[in-house]
């Protein structure tokens, strides 16, 4: 039996949404609760997941808790009037092999199909202003901003470029170049630009940027600053899935991961198929990629597809045509 002729059966109330992953992850799920929703109208559905706060006032959800304090969750909706949906997309086969979306995977793996969803995020007209707030006084009401994030993933333990080195080896290729990236924010800083670097704390320094994903910072607060942004330029990881929620335009730079897979069309994808195996997803920590020595993947050919150029990048974004108010000024 589907996911889906289950969620059908006589006496079924209530959906339990478990969604597994990081920021981006669960915010392209938000559009497969679309497809949930549209598709069982009659049903509750009540989400699980490590940051809740990309559903906040989400109006498709009943109820969404933390893995980290999921209060009297068991208690009011594990009964028999309910359906546990916790499947993993990222192990589907036409994922891994063939070339389809998360969002088609996941809702294919449910019994539904995506019929264009997208994610979507819900922000009050208040929180939109205090992102605009924030961002006017960055720019003192002279300068353009625009969000960038060129590393992300696995957080690094410390602010060590040990640390930094070993949580990047230990996750998909996709973060560039702290050398491409800084000769990218002189670029943009040269043309008039405040750069809001979104990076955690423990990531490397980039001289002239303004830091806004620190630790404490709210996830929620980060994304709502895109509306005030002159686009994005960004990596395979949560702005660019933030973006696509609210319909902003950017580039992503991508490396082992694929848009074809994890983008959207509606942004400036540039790849880099320089090797036998591009988009190669690796390392691989859902299906256990490691060596024969037992330590994690490392790229033969020594991650050509991240060997970006600062100049290309900007090309890329200075191409794109803006349809948005620029609030900073």
């Amino acid at each position: 039996m589907v996911v889906a002729d289950s969620i059908r059966a006589d006496g079924i109330e209530t959906i339990i949404f478990i969604v597994d992953g990081g920021i981006g992850k669960v915010i392209a799920s938000t559009a497969v609760v679309r497809r949930m929703s549209e598709e069982f109208p009659d049903k509750r559905i009540v989400v699980l997941c490590g940051f809740p706060d990309i559903y906040l006032n989400n109006p498709r959800v009943f109820r969404v808790f933390n893995f980290s304090n999921p209060i009297n969750f068991y208690e009011d909706f594990v009964n028999q009037k309910s359906v546990v949906v916790k499947v993993e997309p990222y192990t589907d086969y036409g994922y891994m092999f063939g070339g389809r979306h998360l969002i088609d995977a996941w809702c294919e793996m449910i019994g539904i199909k995506r019929n264009g969803a997208m994610p979507e995020m819900f922000f009050l007209e208040k929180e939109l202003a205090r992102a605009g707030s924030y961002v006017k006084k960055l720019c003192g009401g002279a300068k353009k901003f625009v969000m960038v994030q060129w590393t992300g993933g696995i957080i690094p333990q410390e602010k060590t470029e040990l640390s930094y080195m070993d949580a990047q080896m230990r996750m998909h290729r996709r973060s560039i170049d702290k050398s491409v990236a800084q000769k990218l924010v002189n670029k943009l800083v040269s043309r008039d630009f405040v750069v809001g670097s979104v990076q955690h704390e423990n990531a490397p320094e980039i001289k002239g940027i303004e830091r806004l994903f620190f630790a404490g910072s709210p996830v929620r607060g980060v994304i709502a600053l895109l509306k005030h942004s002159r686009g994005f330029i960004g990596i395979d990881s949560f702005l660019h899935h933030g973006a696509a929620a609210l319909g902003v335009p950017g580039v992503v730079v991508w490396g082992g991961t694929s848009p074809d897979k994890l983008g959207y069309t509606e942004h400036v994808n540039l790849t880099r198929k320089v090797c036998p195996t591009p988009f190669c997803h690796r390392p691989d920590s859902f299906v256990f990629d490691a060596s024969n020595i037992g330590t994690v993947w490392e790229c033969p050919h020594d991650e050509p597809c991240l060997k970006y150029d600062a100049d290309d990048i900007i090309a890329a974004y200075e191409g794109i045509d803006f349809d948005i108010k620029d609030d900073a000024k």
